[in-house]
């Protein structure tokens, strides 16, 4: 016999967690489906005497996506998977963590830690969660999405298979090179492009959004005299004990054990809320003592910034930080953002990743529309102002902005001549 310690995920810390990483609209949805279930739970809405800051006219209290919804459109897919229960589980996460684009963000290795199970079963999951519609889902890059729909679509075709996992810079910019890497000829090399072209880089879109079009914060940052952060309290309704069921316990003795079981509830998810708003209200006010020029500039000009470095400042866990602004939306006095968009990551030489694009976005807008500039020569213009990344970095960033090549950007131009 041993003694040990273990750490184990009881219901109501699953709970607390998933309460966490809730939108205040989605967080106000759930409230309302548990007080119809729970009858000590007593619903106020909050007080509109005081108006929040900023334009309350300009955020709706409600407006949802409309069908179709990209997260049930794949949990509906989910049954009919060869996999275990435990497998479906992890499955399931990995559908909540799907970006809008259906791109999988959180990393094998963190999924393999806080599931306690190898990276091999992490991988098995991932590959079945691969085989549901759309193609091209749970990619963690976008060689790895247009793969997955080469694969699917056109099985026998290498040579396409080659190009996306070895020369995809070149496609756009270089078929000369792109075809005697490939040994082709002008004709296969076209075929092997218009299939290139058939495949989305973006599949989720195919289906819909899980965000919703209308961006309602749950932070606000105003001046006054000074900066001032606070919550959003007129969304999230105030959770109040109905007292009437105290005098229904001394009455109703076969009442006693169900009415217990919910006041127990109702006191869990009382708490879960107020450490929520807790949690999200400190991290937004270290994220703006990190990164003071959100409120004047937005997001062009952020300095480098990790979860893990937030967590540490404030003696929590990285993931907490992670789930806590996932989905969350902050109004500054330079615009409404998601929460996530202040946590820039850090290049080799510790540059902003928004600061490249920004950077980027600057020397396109100003560019000859006759002589559009090549990744290469955005390359030089960027290592020249301190930023040393690669031309195939550069090419990410680009496609990240939405921004064509230099060939297309050309074309358009001319044709605005």
């Amino acid at each position: 016999m041993k003694q040990t310690n273990q750490l184990k995920m009881t219901p109501q810390l699953q709970q607390s967690l998933h309460l966490l990483q809730m939108s205040s609209q989605d967080l106000r949805e759930y409230i309302e489906q548990e007080a119809m279930e729970n009858p000590w739970i007593d619903l106020r809405e909050p007080s509109y005497a005081a108006s929040p800051p900023g334009d309350w006219n300009n955020y709706p209290l409600y407006k949802y996506e409309p069908e179709p919804c990209l997260h049930d459109y794949l949990l509906q897919q989910l049954p009919f998977l060869p996999c275990n229960e435990k497998e479906k589980k992890l499955i399931r996460h990995f559908i909540f963590h799907l970006d809008d684009n259906c791109y999988l963000q959180e990393s094998s290795d963190d999924l393999a830690v806080e599931y306690k199970i190898t990276g091999k079963s992490v991988e098995n999951c991932l590959t079945l969660l691969q085989t549901l519609e759309p193609a091209g889902i749970g990619a963690r890059t976008l060689q790895e999405c247009l793969s997955l729909q080469a694969r699917r679509f056109f099985p026998e075709d290498r040579e396409l298979s080659i190009l996306i996992s070895r020369y995809l810079p070149y496609a756009a910019e270089e078929p000369a090179r792109l075809k005697t890497l490939l040994n082709l000829d002008w004709r296969q090399l076209d075929l092997c492009l218009d299939r290139l072209k058939s495949l989305h880089p973006k599949p989720g879109l195919a289906i819909g959004s899980a965000r919703s079009d209308v961006l309602i914060p749950d932070i606000y940052i105003t001046k006054e005299d000074d900066y001032h952060i606070s919550l959003n309290r007129q969304i999230v309704p105030e959770l109040n004990m109905n007292e009437e069921y105290k005098q229904m316990m001394k009455a109703h003795k076969e009442a006693v054990s169900f009415l217990k079981e919910k006041y127990r509830t109702f006191q869990w998810l009382k708490k879960s809320v107020e450490q929520r708003q807790w949690t999200i209200l400190a991290i937004a006010e270290e994220v703006f003592r990190c990164q003071p020029t959100m409120v004047s500039e937005g997001t062009r000009s952020l300095s480098p910034l990790t979860r893990k470095e937030v967590a540490s400042r404030l003696g929590i866990h990285e993931s907490t930080v992670s789930r806590a602004v996932r989905n969350k939306v902050i109004q500054t006095p330079s615009g409404t953002f998601y929460l996530e968009e202040f946590f820039p990551s850090r290049t080799k030489l510790g540059s902003s990743s928004a600061a490249i694009k920004s950077s980027l976005q600057q020397f396109i807008v100003k560019e000859d529309p006759l002589r559009p500039l090549s990744d290469q020569k955005l390359v030089h213009l960027l290592v020249r102002d301190g930023y040393h990344v690669s031309r195939r970095t550069v090419a990410k960033y680009r496609e990240l902005l939405n921004i064509p090549p230099s060939v297309k950007r050309k074309k358009i131009s001319l044709t605005c001549q």
